[in-house]
């Protein structure tokens, strides 16, 4: 492959070629379109800032309160308030709390005996030009967003059933393969591989290569995209539509944010073809009640929203059972983090 946008470009003709179960959901219809546009208009150097990214793949916290807006609305708290300070006001409006209470959760969560774990000496890159950079672990240069703490949340959840540190993952609609840097920059030996759509195939291609490099991360170059089994050693990012010839068995399958965005019949697909890749855990973060339902086809939403229980019930059929669920404290939104466990 010799450009990203080669990447783009092959994995999109592709895709309009391949089954109906992998084609964009009625919700993410709408969301490959823009993200295209945004990928053209300012490049993956500013993926993580892009005006798309917060609303499809990278979230954020607060309110949307800019350092600009905070600047103007000091002097009006500091005069109805004599002790308003700037660290208090930005901290309180620009998300730094809400992330700051997620990663305690975090950590508290985390069982260290099962899985130890380094939550303090790693963080997420800055590449991307993320609009938000926490430094919460004590280190200024170590710095999360989001979308790192939602996956620090979900590890920490599988970290109290695990019986040895998992070193293999496997993750359907990875976003920007954010669960690939976690586990990536702790172990040398971890193996991840990330199946999702394009353009977000690209985007997270061009994260973890310039994380890891080419010779820890493969990408759907013109080795990768012939026909038949694919075969991945180390680790890499595939399209979506390839599952079926993916290779190999894997530890840990982890969803988070995705499945509740397709309609039942394809997360049924996808459970059934991760299910015979040798799991052994399971790790879904989606929402309790499901997405919005469409007033109809091509309309914002789920045609049939899926429920977190109901991905719990798929996987049940084949084989594997429910050994935690976590909502709050460790989960303090719609979402809900369940854990499953091969019979």
């Amino acid at each position: 492959m010799s450009t990203w946008a080669d990447l783009t470009r092959q994995s999109l003709d592709e895709l309009r070629e391949a089954k109906p179960t992998y084609l964009p959901t009625n919700f993410w219809g709408p969301g490959v379109e823009a993200l295209l546009k945004d990928m053209e208009t300012q490049g993956l150097e500013r993926f993580k800032s892009w005006r798309t990214a917060g609303i499809w793949f990278n979230p954020t916290y607060g309110n949307s309160y800019t350092n600009a807006v905070i600047e103007k609305l000091l002097p009006i708290a500091q005069a109805n308030n004599a002790n308003a300070t700037h660290n208090y006001l930005g901290a309180a409006l620009n998300g730094s709390f809400e992330a700051r209470r997620d990663f305690d959760v975090a950590s508290m969560a985390w069982d260290q005996q099962r899985w130890p774990f380094d939550l303090i000496n790693h963080g997420e890159s800055r590449i991307g030009s993320p609009w938000q950079a926490y430094p919460l672990s004590g280190i200024p240069e170590v710095t999360v967003g989001r979308a790192y703490v939602n996956y620090l949340l979900c590890l920490a959840a599988l970290s109290r059933h695990v019986d040895a540190p998992p070193r293999s993952f496997l993750e359907i609609g990875g976003g920007f393969g954010v669960l690939g840097e976690i586990v990536m920059s702790r172990d040398e030996d971890a193996r991840y591989v990330d199946l999702d759509i394009p353009p977000l195939l690209t985007v997270a291609s061009y994260y973890l290569t310039e994380l890891f490099g080419p010779d820890r991360v493969a990408t759907y170059d013109d080795t990768l995209s012939k026909p038949g089994p694919i075969t991945v050693e180390k680790s890499a990012v595939l399209p979506n539509f390839r599952i079926e010839d993916l290779e190999g068995e894997f530890e840990v399958f982890v969803n988070s944010f995705s499945f509740q965005e397709m309609e039942p019949d394809v997360v049924d697909h996808y459970v059934d073809q991760v299910s015979s890749k040798g799991l052994r855990y399971v790790v879904s973060l989606n929402s309790r009640q499901g997405k919005p339902k469409a007033a109809e086809a091509g309309q914002w939403g789920a045609l049939d929203p899926v429920k977190s229980a109901d991905i719990v019930e798929m996987f049940g059929r084949r084989g594997f059972t429910q050994v935690g669920e976590y909502d709050q404290p460790l989960v303090r939104s719609g979402g809900q983090v369940v854990v499953l466990k091969r019979d």
